[in-house]
């Protein structure tokens, strides 16, 4: 899943490479997703997250369980998206 939005997000300014901090909702919807894969029982074998903190800080308000920071994931996921 694609981090949450952050300021710079709300604020419609191009980001890119820079991080801006999540906002307020989506630290919430992410808290409600980690709520909602709780209970429907859904684990993962592996987590990963790209090395922008926007992405890792919204993995860990969705889950506790260790995961592994990427460099170059950003760039597949972008090319993978254009395909």
């Amino acid at each position: 899943m694609r981090h949450g939005q952050t300021l710079f997000n709300q604020l419609h300014k191009i980001q890119g490479a820079c991080d801006s901090p999540l906002t307020q909702q989506s630290i919430d919807d992410a808290k409600k997703v980690g709520q909602y894969f709780k209970s429907a029982g859904l684990k993962f074998d592996h987590a990963y997250s790209s090395t922008q903190e926007r992405a890792s800080d919204t993995l860990e308000l969705i889950t506790d369980q260790p995961y592994q920071r990427l460099k170059g994931i950003s760039e597949f996921l972008r090319q993978s998206l254009r395909r």
